[in-house]
């Protein structure tokens, strides 16, 4: 079920990307508005959770530790945050500080599992939390700091979600990797 939602999450990465990218651009006709995001945003915040709730049950079974439901929910609700914040108009303050402690998470998270890696995906999953890592400290920086990084995120976003996410979930469900 990880690689069913990190379609979804790349996807997300994607259009968030595409969306800060041209937030503050003068070209409108590529422009994303954040409504729009909002929706693939809430909706890979709940298919999160019900990965979530898929792990937990199977490790309730099993001696598998939680982590990964933990680190799923870690985007479950970044995706969800996002999404209700478009509709509420909420400055984003409170899932910038969020953002941060994420980043504390997962930038040790990548380097541990560099560290045991052994499989080229075991290698990919470690540079993706690195690579996730600084696009939530860039969220910290855009949303509490108030630094104008919105195309620089955009669009590592929009590449990070074809790189980390989507292409690696679609080459796995073709026997690739």
């Amino acid at each position: 079920m990880l690689m069913v939602f990190l379609v979804f999450a790349g996807i997300c990465l994607f259009i968030n990307g595409i969306n800060l990218y041209y937030m503050h651009s003068n070209n409108n006709e590529k422009a994303i508005l954040a409504k729009d995001a909002a929706i693939v945003n809430i909706f890979t915040g709940v298919l999160g959770v019900v990965v979530i709730a898929n792990i937990i049950y199977h490790a309730s079974q099993t001696t598998e530790n939680y982590a990964p439901a933990a680190y799923i929910g870690l985007f479950a609700l970044t995706y969800t945050w996002s999404g209700i914040n478009a509709f509420t108009g909420s400055n984003g303050r409170a899932l910038g500080w969020f953002s941060l402690l994420v980043t504390l998470i997962a930038i040790p998270a990548g380097l541990v599992e560099l560290s045991r890696a052994h499989t080229l995906i075991e290698y990919w999953l470690g540079i993706s939390w690195l690579a996730w890592g600084v696009l939530w400290f860039l969220s910290f920086l855009i949303l509490v700091q108030q630094k104008p990084l919105s195309r620089l995120t955009g669009g590592l976003s929009s590449f990070q979600g074809i790189t980390t996410a989507l292409l690696p979930a679609i080459l796995h469900f073709w026997d690739v990797i």
